[in-house]
């Protein structure tokens, strides 16, 4: 069963990264895929289905700002 407040947590975390990365460079590239890793592997969930999660999260996040 998926921990709905750690989910919310990765989320949170991995959208921030990402964010950060609208001026991209190795460095922080390397960052977020480190920390995607370490959320999926911490929830037991695959990383390309976490990484379209934080996907729709940013764009949910975006949206609401606009």
């Amino acid at each position: 069963m998926l921990d709905r407040r750690l989910l919310r947590q990765a989320l949170d975390e991995l959208v921030r990264l990402k964010s950060c990365m609208h001026d991209p460079s190795r460095v922080l590239g390397r960052l977020y895929a480190s920390a995607l890793e370490e959320w999926a592997d911490r929830l037991d969930v695959d990383p390309p289905k976490l990484s379209k999660l934080v996907i729709i999260k940013e764009a949910i996040s975006t949206h609401r700002h606009h």
